[in-house]
């Protein structure tokens, strides 16, 4: 296989993006292709997905979908959450992030094919997503990042470092499917401080981009890819440069450094 992660972009990598997505949530949750239309489709224009792709059989290995806001800043987990069960205040839950007014987008899904949920290879692909999601918010000039994780895959996201966080007054629920769902929030500035700290061995894949068998061009990453993005306040831009057309940052080139397994059982992913 040659896997490759990027920001789908052309309709074929969308459509790839969107199928695992789809394949996994049938499988772990039994959203059917109708559950995703009503609770995706409303989105999908302003859906961004983060994908490992097979370039050779043209189908994606896993995929993050990203919401970027409306103008009034609404998003689906910020919806969802103020509904049942939660009922949680959302002007409160930015506040306590000190992400009031702040760019906030939203990690709707994470989902990696069952196939590639195990040892090394399954690692590689969540690890991937992980640097994806990283690099692509930090140079578009994202502050926050929020979620509703199936509690599995939260776990997992904090075996890996990440810095995910239960918002305040969130408690364990059934969502879409999943019998135990926790809304989360994090800010993208802590990322890289977080895994470096907590997970220094995984640091080189999901912070710096290197991969044993996944390659990455930063071009692939660009906040052009998969649409455009709306301006961030003033307050954010000057503090967040934009990544160069090639890679003169400081990131390596793709590796054949093998990532440490992260559990030493299946990973189950959605």
């Amino acid at each position: 296989m040659a896997l490759r992660l990027l920001v789908a972009h052309s309709a074929a990598e969308r459509d790839a993006a969107r199928e695992v997505e789809a394949k996994v949530f049938l499988q772990a949750f039994g959203n059917t292709p109708d559950v995703m239309e009503q609770e995706y489709g409303p989105y999908d224009d302003r859906s961004r997905f983060i994908t490992v792709i097979d370039d050779a059989a043209g189908s994606a290995l896993g995929v993050a979908r990203l919401l970027l806001p409306d103008d009034a800043g609404a998003l689906k987990t910020l919806i969802d959450v103020a509904g049942e069960p939660w009922h949680l205040s959302v002007p409160d839950t930015l506040r306590a992030e000190g992400l009031s007014g702040r760019p906030v987008w939203d990690v709707a899904s994470l989902a990696v094919d069952r196939r590639y949920r195990s040892g090394a290879a399954g690692a590689e692909v969540m690890l991937a997503l992980c640097h994806g999601i990283y690099r692509y918010t930090l140079f578009s000039g994202v502050d926050g990042l929020v979620t509703i994780l199936d509690d599995r895959v939260l776990r997992l996201v904090r075996v890996m470092g990440g810095p995910w966080a239960p918002m305040a007054g969130a408690s364990s629920r059934y969502y879409l499917g999943s019998p135990a769902s926790t809304p989360c929030i994090c800010r993208v500035d802590s990322i890289a401080e977080s895994i470096r700290t907590r997970r220094p061995d995984l640091a080189r894949a999901a912070v710096d981009g290197e991969f044993r068998s996944i390659s990455m061009d930063p071009a692939d990453l660009l906040p052009s890819r998969g649409g455009p993005v709306p301006a961030a306040p003033a307050h954010s831009r000057s503090s967040r440069p934009m990544p160069p057309r090639r890679d003169t940052s400081g990131l390596k080139p793709p590796t054949h450094r093998r990532p440490d397994a992260l559990l030493g059982s299946p990973n189950p992913t959605a």
